[in-house]
């Protein structure tokens, strides 16, 4: 299922069956699960941290309470156990989106790149239910698998040195939201209204998951500033599906 590689003196790097796929990164949250389930019940003591990503798990630990040897024991121990992965079906988030060109900055050359109009990217871009693989490079920053092939863009050449919250980008064959403003690369095609980092709440400030699914919805402008209002005066329900595989 995996191999135990050696990334410094307090990580052991995890590396599954490198490709990006639903199954693999299944198989990847199934174990950090069944690692998490080990601490919470004692079975082991001395993992500080574990990093899931698409085909890797990343476990940070303490040699002054877990040895390397002991951890390793217990990473082979629990390898040959079956993992059961959650066979239920998963709820999937709407994600409310606005393409207007105020917030798409590079909606026209990524329509130039793919020869698609406006409207074919809009309907390619809000069709698939997009998987969470992994969140990365900034807190709350999910990359998201399932961009139809017909919008592959690369990122861009030189990146912006500030791009707004709740942008959402397409880089090379990936697309992704910017849960906070921030330098980045990736070519923006809409903006959400949603709030998807909030950095008051302690205990759980990501919205999105590693695991879960979204799916796009096109929204103009009054409804981009329809929802902005109701999340200030928190009337505003978000709206959830059950994930189909189509």
């Amino acid at each position: 299922m995996f191999e135990v590689h050696y990334n410094s003196t307090t990580s052991l790097l995890l590396l599954f069956k490198q490709e990006i796929s639903n199954e693999i990164n299944a198989e990847v949250l199934a174990m950090q699960e069944r690692i998490q389930k080990a601490i919470k019940e004692n079975e082991i003591y001395g993992i500080e941290e574990i990093v899931s990503a698409y085909a890797s798990l990343l476990i940070y630990f303490d040699p002054c309470k877990l040895s390397l040897e002991r951890l390793s024991i217990f990473l082979e121990h629990i390898k040959h156990e079956k993992i059961f992965l959650n066979t239920q079906p998963s709820l999937c988030l709407e994600l409310p989106l606005c393409y207007d060109e105020e917030f798409g900055l590079d909606l026209q050359s990524v329509c130039m790149h793919t020869k698609c109009s406006k409207e074919e990217l809009i309907s390619l871009h809000t069709k698939p239910f997009y998987r969470v693989f992994m969140l990365g490079f900034m807190a709350g920053f999910a990359y998201l698998g399932g961009l139809d092939k017909r919008l592959f863009t690369p990122r861009l050449s030189s990146p912006r040195l500030k791009i707004e919250a709740g942008s959402v980008g397409i880089a090379d064959k990936q697309t992704g939201i910017y849960p906070i403003s921030s330098p980045g690369g990736w070519q923006i095609i809409a903006r959400s209204p949603l709030k998807f980092f909030d950095k008051e709440n302690e205990t759980d400030p990501t919205l999105l998951k590693a695991g879960m699914f979204l799916k796009f919805k096109a929204i103009d402008r009054a409804e981009f500033d329809d929802i902005k209002q109701r999340l200030e005066r928190n009337a505003y329900e978000r709206v959830v599906y059950e994930y189909k595989d189509s």
